[in-house]
């Protein structure tokens, strides 16, 4: 029995790898800066759209703030020696951004994972003295923050360098290791949903987070409420 059980648990292992490797080859071919036709479900659950995130949760008033112009500079100055020079057009930091568009999506996200995981984690009631504050990009990257910080830049900086709004998502989760609450943003791409998470440097598969039970999610004005196919 045990080792039945062993093997079923090596090949769902092994059909998660190869899931996984089909999706970064189809994401690499993949036009993000268009919408998709739908978004999967995120943990395991369905999402069920609600009406607008400032009007449903005013203290995400943040996530529909443009990405400001300092935040940008700064991104720019970071990826300037990676972008090609066969793309680049020229040195001005919008430029900088605009060719960024045209790299892999998987390398795109990798690269505002790493630069946005550089900053400090800091808790809300040390940066404010708030319980929960949803800060403004260019204040995140002035002084840390917390996790749904983290999220909102990421999307915002994705959606500069040519992901479609529809295409990402703030979620905010329940984290049942660490029995608190978190926030993740997830991308869809490839019929997946990848995962950039404060918690690791990685950008992988939604599936590799099963602990994480997803109560809403935002994309820019628009909030999603999440239900398990069990409720």
């Amino acid at each position: 029995m045990q080792r039945r059980k062993f093997l079923a648990a090596l090949g769902a292992g092994a059909a998660v790898g190869l899931t996984t490797r089909a999706s970064v080859a189809t994401a690499a071919l993949e036009d993000v800066g268009r919408p998709a036709r739908s978004f999967p479900e995120l943990f395991g659950t369905r999402s069920y759209f609600i009406g607008d995130t400032v009007k449903k949760l005013p203290r995400a008033r943040a996530a529909t703030v443009p990405l400001d112009d300092a935040t940008a500079k700064r991104f720019a100055r970071s990826i300037y020696n990676v972008i090609p020079a066969s793309t680049a057009g020229g040195s001005h930091w919008s430029r900088i951004l605009d060719s960024a568009s045209s790299l892999d999506p998987m390398r795109r996200l990798q690269m505002v994972n790493d630069f946005a995981n550089r900053m400090p984690y800091v808790e809300d009631i040390d940066n404010y003295g708030l319980r929960d504050f949803w800060a403004k990009t260019d204040t995140f990257f002035e002084i840390g923050g917390d996790c749904e910080d983290f999220a909102l830049a990421k999307y915002k900086l994705l959606h500069r360098i040519g992901f479609h709004a529809d295409r990402m998502r703030v979620v905010l989760v329940v984290d049942n290791k660490r029995r608190r609450q978190h926030a993740v943003l997830a991308v869809n791409t490839g019929g997946q949903a990848w995962m950039l998470d404060s918690l690791g440097q990685d950008v992988v598969p939604h599936q590799t987070a099963p602990q994480y039970r997803p109560t809403i999610s935002l994309s820019g004005p628009r909030l999603y409420l999440h239900v398990s196919p069990k409720a």
